[in-house]
């Protein structure tokens, strides 16, 4: 798989694609933009790029992504599973973390040694300091050495929504940018050219690092009050949820100022809640909720009666979750809402736009695995959760092309004045639907 940026007045001549279902398309771009699509179009000199008949698609936008913390993760120590599922296989990842100073663990989940804190981490690891993120991003753990180090005086090692506070003692974001355009790198390598980083915490430092970024993607960034564009992301939790009063004057202030709003959900009571938030203040195009991971029939009914007509709000869902988590959610969901497990067919018979993400480092960065698991909703151990909330694979591939700015907008297309960003697969998509894979992915090009 290869990556390729246009320069500023690149010409270029892709030939031999399969373009909206038509092949042995020739398709050639100037300046940024697509400005011929026919068969046997003149070669004038310009680069060139055989597409060898496959599909020609527009890039594809991860509507829900963490940059940074996938940079991060990737440098890290996967302390959860399905890697690691015991306290014994926990121990040999952090006895076998390399370096010699701060240990980075990622993914862990309490089915592996029950719920963390300081003492516990202290026996498996105490003479290095070891902090290891809650695979949910909510919480991180830390021992006794890495408290101190932090300056934190916590009774039980565990903290709570304090990533601002983390990335402020550390102060490694500007350690992590070449690894953050290597991750870059790798998700072109899927074909993504374009992400919305759904970090809470991003703010006017985040938008600066982002600036100095050399990477393969276009940027939608959402967080804080800070930022003076892109949605405010609002953080919901069923153990600390703010006052209702407070929070609602907190969206119409947004609103005021021109900006949407972006609601983490991953429980029925946080979406109902936030619901009942947008109802009080109003909605505004672009208002999102992020993941709706549990939506009943009745919260469903709330959402389209708060969206209206003009369905100002979207959902961006993770179906990739199925897949990576759901035989612990039928362990641990109550059977009446397997069904209601991060739906997709269900918000389109709604009318509800829907777009899609990984949450990555969260999930895994794959789209191509998301979108397979939007078509089967099938867990790791074969079973099916949702059986009606199955898309087509025509409709999984859509989460993944709609606008970066409206990820429940119309698809993009690959037409004559459109932008020059591309995902070529190596098979016509009458074959490349079957398997859904990212091999199939033979070059991504952005202008």
């Amino acid at each position: 798989m290869a990556s390729d940026a246009i320069g500023e007045h690149g010409a270029f001549l892709i030939v031999n694609a399969e373009v909206g279902g038509t092949a042995n398309l020739d398709v050639r771009c100037r300046d940024g933009r697509v400005v011929e699509i026919g068969h046997g179009l003149a070669f004038s000199g310009e680069d060139s790029f055989d597409a060898r008949g496959g599909a020609l698609l527009p890039g594809l936008n991860d509507h829900h992504i963490h940059l940074f913390a996938l940079a991060a993760a990737r440098r890290s120590v996967v302390c959860g599973p399905p890697s690691v599922t015991t306290r014994t296989e926990l121990e040999a990842a952090l006895e076998a973390a390399a370096g010699e100073d701060w240990i980075r663990g990622v993914g862990y989940h309490e089915s592996v040694a029950g719920m963390l804190d300081g003492h516990t981490l202290d026996e498996i690891r105490g003479d290095r300091p070891v902090r290891i993120q809650h695979r949910s991003g909510k919480m991180w753990f830390v021992n006794s050495l890495a408290g101190r180090r932090l300056g934190i005086e916590t009774a039980n090692g565990q903290l709570f929504r304090l990533d601002g506070l983390l990335r402020e003692r550390l102060a490694e974001d500007g350690d992590l940018v070449p690894a953050v355009e290597e991750t870059s790198r790798l998700l072109a390598g899927y074909g993504i050219t374009g992400i919305t980083d759904a970090t809470y915490t991003n703010d006017k430092t985040t938008e600066s690092l982002y600036r100095q970024l050399d990477l393969c993607q276009r940027v939608n960034l959402m967080g804080d009050e800070s930022l003076g564009s892109g949605s405010l992301k609002i953080m919901l939790d069923d153990a600390a949820l703010p006052d209702l009063d407070a929070l609602q004057e907190r969206v119409a202030r947004a609103h005021r100022g021109g900006r949407p709003v972006a609601f983490h959900c991953v429980t029925r009571t946080e979406l109902v809640f936030a619901l009942a938030a947008l109802r009080h203040a109003g909605t505004l195009p672009g208002d999102r909720i992020e993941h709706a991971s549990v939506t009943d029939a009745p919260t469903m009914r709330l959402l389209q009666e708060v969206s209206g007509d003009g369905r100002h709000v979207t959902v961006v869902t993770q179906p990739n979750f199925i897949a990576e988590r759901g035989d612990r959610y039928l362990r641990d969901v109550p059977g009446e809402d397997h069904d209601n497990l991060y739906r997709c067919r269900g918000f389109l018979e709604a009318g509800i736009p829907l777009g899609g993400g990984t949450d990555s480092p969260y999930g895994d960065p794959d789209p191509w695995g998301a979108m397979r698991a939007a078509v089967a909703r099938r867990t790791s151990d074969g079973q099916i959760v949702g059986e009606d909330e199955t898309l087509s694979p025509e409709q999984a591939l859509e989460l993944f092309l709609t606008p970066l700015d409206s990820p429940g907008g119309v698809p993009r297309k690959v037409a004559v004045g459109t932008p020059v960003d591309f995902c070529v697969l190596t098979k016509r998509w009458n074959e490349a639907r079957d398997s859904l894979k990212a091999e199939l992915v033979s070059r991504t090009i952005r202008y």
